[in-house]
């Protein structure tokens, strides 16, 4: 296993607040702009899940299960607008 310090970016492996830990943390939790390719790289990961929100919502009948689904697809969104921003 390589030391915390080796790779800043990786929180969840880190054993120890260094100040490069710190300073990530403080970048991961900042506004990020996307450049033109994260953009575009959104974009297709926002169609996606537009698309399939609508496939559940057609072909799934309402009901605790859907819900569940149809909340995921948004913490997918979010947890790929955070990959993209962070490129992690």
């Amino acid at each position: 296993m390589q030391p915390a310090t080796s790779a800043p970016n990786d929180l969840t492996r880190a054993d120890r607040l260094t100040p490069a830990i710190e300073e990530e943390i403080v970048r991961q939790f900042s506004p990020q702009i996307w450049n033109d390719e994260q953009q575009i790289r959104g974009g297709l990961v926002r169609d996606a899940l537009i698309k399939a929100t609508g496939v559940i919502i057609a072909n799934v009948p309402p009901g605790p299960d859907r819900t569940v689904a149809l909340r995921k697809l948004r913490e997918a969104r979010m947890d790929c607008s955070v990959a993209i921003s962070l490129n992690i």
